[in-house]
């Protein structure tokens, strides 16, 4: 931000958007200004030059609109940016301005939960709220060593993966280490692994890495795989449990959402588990690698969405479960708009394309560029409508993952549900008509 004051406090020739050249994080962007120190408006040209550098589409404009934006954010100034920054950003100025210092942590939302309360309790529907006064959420867990603490469920795609890893990974290990093993190819390590149960392959490989190091088998390498009875069944857990550890003469195994590089969105069955026992969750508590957070946004449903995005952001419903770092989650505090409704909101092409162009034109999507998204307040019709498609995307995706439709059947019956969405979105925000062919044609 203090880059884009600093730009906005000079006289602005030309600003061009371009196509990413360097495969960095941030989009680049030329500018050319003289070192003329101003503060009176005066227009310049935005040039948008990602689909074609030589001949890029060219916007005349002022660079007060700029100076005024939320965050002094430089936005592409289309026709639909410029009837959206007409509509709304005075209104998010003011809110950002109110509510971002009471926001921008998940502590600082629990010192101000009782003002945000109220706040909350005197929305109505048409009201626009930023989404970080909606929720609450935070960072999710970092345990510094996954290949000792996660595991995968058995019969997953994941756990096949690891069948076919593990003996690679072990041959590699004795080979690195020359460790006296009569294992001399990775036929012999195979073969090596096939004479031990699960639970004895595990305990063989925690043994080589608290005796080799944390990364005998690579970085972060899972070896794990779990059957369902050793998970808990988290409706069933305590406080205590759910906060220090399961006793391991029990299921002690929990869910354990770690992100999603297949990029679901609407609804996912995490095939990650955590070691929930009391020993395990000791280390985390402790153990300054594992960096913990606390525990109290676990064990919650809610949504979440992975860090990275591509062209959409990709949000889905949060399972009753421990979340890590690369799984972002917020919790919904009112009924007035459910964790559905903000799910469904986030699935839009508008918030995707909102979020590029007045947020953070990066490749990540984290928890406080969620915070900042304004949120209009449903009616109930709207509220039946949003539900209505999320509970239809829902039942898509659970399909599925029950392998009773493949992926691309899934995506062919998700995409009539994303264009009602659009529409439904579009309306809610008043950005009907004209300018939502600007918007799709702008996009293509």
């Amino acid at each position: 931000m203090n880059l884009r004051e600093l730009l906005q406090s000079k006289k602005l020739i030309e600003l061009i958007k371009t196509a990413d050249v360097f495969d960095a994080m941030v989009s680049p962007v030329i500018t050319i200004a003289q070192n003329i120190q101003t503060t009176h408006n005066y227009s310049f040209k935005f040039k948008d030059a990602i689909s074609d550098f030589k001949n890029p589409i060219i916007h005349e404009t002022q660079i007060d609109i700029f100076r005024n934006a939320v965050n002094f954010v430089f936005f592409p100034p289309t026709l639909f940016n410029m009837e959206f920054y007409n509509k709304y950003n005075l209104i998010v100025k003011k809110l950002y301005e109110k509510w971002w210092p009471k926001i921008v942590t998940s502590k600082k939302i629990a010192e101000n939960f009782n003002i945000l309360e109220n706040y909350r309790n005197e929305l109505q529907p048409g009201d626009i709220a930023l989404l970080g006064t909606l929720t609450e959420g935070g960072q999710g867990l970092a345990t510094g060593n996954n290949g000792r603490f996660v595991g995968v469920r058995e019969n997953t795609k994941q756990s096949k993966n690891i069948i076919n890893s593990r003996h690679k990974k072990l041959f590699e290990a004795v080979k690195a280490k020359n460790i006296s093993l009569p294992i001399k190819s990775k036929e012999d390590a195979k073969h090596y692994l096939s004479e031990k149960s699960e639970k004895e392959i595990i305990k063989f490989f925690d043994e080589l890495k608290e005796k080799y190091g944390r990364d005998i088998f690579g970085q972060g390498y899972i070896f794990r795989i779990i059957s369902d009875n050793e998970i808990a069944i988290i409706d069933e857990l305590t406080e205590d449990e759910k906060k220090n550890g399961i006793d391991k003469s029990k299921p002690h195994y929990v869910p354990y959402d770690k992100g999603d590089k297949d990029g679901n969105r609407w609804y996912l069955e995490t095939p990650f588990v955590i070691d929930w026992s009391k020993k395990a969750v000791k280390i985390l508590q402790t153990d300054p690698k594992a960096r913990w957070q606390g525990y109290d946004f676990y064990f919650k449903e809610g949504l979440c969405w992975s860090d990275i995005n591509t062209i959409y952001i990709k949000c889905r419903l949060k399972s009753n479960s421990v979340h890590d770092v690369k799984s972002m989650s917020l919790f919904g505090l009112t009924e007035k708009i459910p964790e559905y409704c903000i799910i469904s909101i986030i699935n839009s092409t508008f918030v995707s394309e909102f979020v590029e162009d007045f947020i953070n034109n990066t490749q990540t999507f984290q928890i406080n560029d969620a915070r900042q998204l304004p949120i209009i307040i449903p009616n109930e019709k709207q509220l039946s409508e949003f539900k209505y498609l999320f509970d239809k995307a829902v039942k898509i995706k659970k399909l599925q993952f029950s392998n009773q439709i493949s992926k691309e059947e899934a995506e062919e019956k998700l995409n009539p549900i994303q264009e009602q969405l659009d529409k439904l979105v579009y309306e809610l925000y008043g950005l009907t008509g004209e300018e939502i062919n600007i918007v799709e044609n702008f996009y293509k």
